[in-house]
């Protein structure tokens, strides 16, 4: 069985140790680097991916404020020359 959360799918891969065991099979680009990752259960799985959105989400925010003060900066030489 495979559940699909945030653009990632969840593939339960149990093991007679693990039985709620799951396996990420499918990721969003921006998440590649996670495919094949493991988790005890789907609910831990979960965790992650709202952690790792937040992560991705908080960096592209960064970025973005990055290139607004550059633009910003270019502005102001632009006016003092």
């Amino acid at each position: 069985m495979s559940t699909k959360y945030k653009g990632i799918t969840i593939t339960n891969t149990p093991t007679e140790k693990f039985p709620q065991l799951v396996t990420f099979t499918k990721t969003v680009k921006k998440a590649k680097s996670v495919e094949g990752k493991k988790f005890l259960t789907l609910e831990k799985a979960m965790e992650y991916i709202d952690k790792l959105e937040l992560e991705l989400w908080e960096m592209s925010t960064t970025l973005r404020l990055e290139k607004q003060e550059a633009k910003k900066a270019q502005r102001e030489l632009m006016k003092l020359n």
